[in-house]
């Protein structure tokens, strides 16, 4: 009885010794790792621009107006990305670069300032844009959180036409702009290469004078901004 008991007692020592050293063996679940290069390519939508139009006289005794209309841009875009992540513990970091082909457009047409014109149209058109940046955010394995932002550029043709008397004076100006955006982002990384996700940016180009670029009776202030919403597909590399 007594040397069953002790077979017993060293079967079970033996068992669960070979128990501990078969976990040891079985390796924890991989963490994901962001760190890396990366691009890909998006699509997205602009909407809620707030660019609130007026004229200005150049000239003594012209009159000038406020509150002829708003550009409200907005449109689909659609383009790619570049950049590179650094994980540190959970926190991500990185720079990103992007390049939109734009389809951002809205005008107006004012009719209530006779003592001006008869009619006046505004319109704002954004063909390209981007931004470079950076991006912070935080890691729960495959699923990253982020804020980001930076210096936004844009080709702009921003154009106001007014026709006293029948003759018709352009006050217009297509130029690259700089301004800044910043926004946010979620992004789930499906496979070891492959992640999708989505992000909200607001960009806002400033203010700047706009004119017909000779002496003309009157100027404007142009403030173009819009708000965008945005998916991606991103290849790690």
């Amino acid at each position: 009885m007594r040397k069953l008991a002790a077979l017993l007692a060293f079967s079970t020592v033996l068992a669960f010794g070979a128990t501990a050293q078969a976990a040891e063996m079985i390796e924890a679940p991989a963490v994901y790792d962001w760190t890396g290069f990366y691009f890909g390519g998006n699509i997205g939508y602009g909407f809620d621009g707030h660019d609130r139009v007026g004229i200005q006289p150049t000239e003594p005794g012209v009159p000038g107006a406020s509150g002829l209309g708003e550009i409200k841009l907005q449109g689909v875009f659609g383009g790619g990305q570049i950049g590179y992540d650094w994980q540190m513990g959970s926190f991500v970091f990185g720079a990103i670069a992007d390049a939109e082909f734009s389809g951002l457009f809205d005008d107006f047409t004012d009719k209530s300032h006779p003592e001006i014109s008869p009619k006046i149209h505004g319109s704002d058109d954004i063909d390209w844009w981007g931004t470079v940046r950076g991006r912070a955010g935080w890691a729960f394995d495959r699923f990253l959180v982020y804020g980001t932002g930076g210096l936004a550029w844009g080709d702009i043709d921003y154009d106001l036409r007014v026709t006293p008397g029948g003759n018709e004076d352009e006050i217009g100006k297509h130029d690259f702009r700089v301004g800044w955006t910043a926004g946010g982002g979620v992004a789930w990384a499906f496979t070891d290469a492959w992640s999708v996700g989505a992000e909200y940016l607001y960009v806002n180009f400033g203010k700047y004078s706009v004119s017909d670029g000779k002496p003309a009776p009157w100027e404007t202030q142009a403030t173009p901004d819009f708000h965008s919403i945005k998916g991606f597909v991103n290849f790690k590399f």
